[in-house]
């Protein structure tokens, strides 16, 4: 049988046993199977964070790969688990709680299931842990060959539930976001302000950005990397997703000036 690729995500952390239960489970249902950790420190019950984790993961994962996703803090309850086959006929497997919301942006999906088959779960469910139980079991079963149809009832795509993500406006010069992400090896500040909106990013280095939010008003320059600055400066940069972002060479942007997701802010190039 043809290896196949699961990405596997998760909030449950690294304390326990619990992610080895989960591949121990997957590899006895599919032995080919090649599992990929995309994060597992996920905070918990935090399906908007975990929805950001996602959202590049089609674009690098190769056409084809399972992505087996779960923040369920519904477990037990009726929000069932889905899977969606996306334009590059990736799968992902999760709960339909929003966490798939991100994922769907840039590589949209083109058809839903509900896992509602007993067959595409594991031989026993717990009423507590349907990320082992349903979520990465459909997903090793599907990568051992269980159609895609046979899961459960056909669900139509606009019935996939969404997070209410804040879209950045640009006006007059001026572009209103929101902080999103903190990139916790390093302390960088991600937005969710895409390079376009601040105009040719090419005649932008050098530059200084005004950057404001409820707790500073600064300007900082535009540049392309940290070395481009002093040790322990601050610069605005487009991050490795192409979204601007703030930072410290060689120190934490956000330790320093204590900013926190869901920050609203104000950029300008002056």
């Amino acid at each position: 049988m043809e290896q196949r690729v699961i990405g596997f995500l998760s909030d449950v952390g690294a304390a326990d046993e619990a992610v080895s239960l989960c591949k121990g489970l997957m590899l006895t249902i599919c032995p080919q199977a090649r599992i990929v950790d995309i994060t597992h420190q996920v905070p918990p019950f935090d399906v908007r964070e975990g929805a950001l984790c996602l959202a590049n993961v089609p674009e690098f994962f190769p056409a084809g790969a399972i992505i087996a996703a779960y923040v369920y803090p519904e477990t037990g309850t009726e929000t069932r688990t889905v899977v969606v086959r996306n334009e590059k006929d990736q799968l992902l497997v999760a709960p339909n709680n929003g966490l798939l919301t991100l994922a769907l942006q840039d590589v949209p999906a083109v058809a839903a299931h509900e896992v509602t088959n007993p067959a595409a779960m594991a031989e026993t469910v717990t009423a507590t842990w349907y990320g082992r139980d349903i979520v990465a079991a459909c997903a090793a079963r599907l990568a051992a060959g269980f159609p895609l149809g046979d899961v459960g009832r056909t669900l139509p795509v606009g019935d996939l539930a969404r997070l209410p993500f804040t879209q950045p406006v640009a006006e007059g010069g001026v572009v209103r976001g929101e902080i999103v992400r903190i990139d916790k090896a390093f302390g960088n500040v991600w937005t969710n302000i895409p390079a376009g909106l601040l105009g040719n990013t090419d005649k932008l280095a050098g530059r200084k950005v005004r950057v404001r939010t409820a707790t500073f008003d600064a300007e900082w320059p535009f540049l392309s990397t940290f070395g481009e600055v002093e040790l322990g400066s601050e610069l605005v940069y487009l991050n490795s997703r192409g979204s601007l972002a703030l930072g410290l060479n060689q120190g934490s942007f956000s330790g320093r000036w204590g900013v926190v997701p869901g920050t609203p802010l104000t950029v300008e190039v002056v």
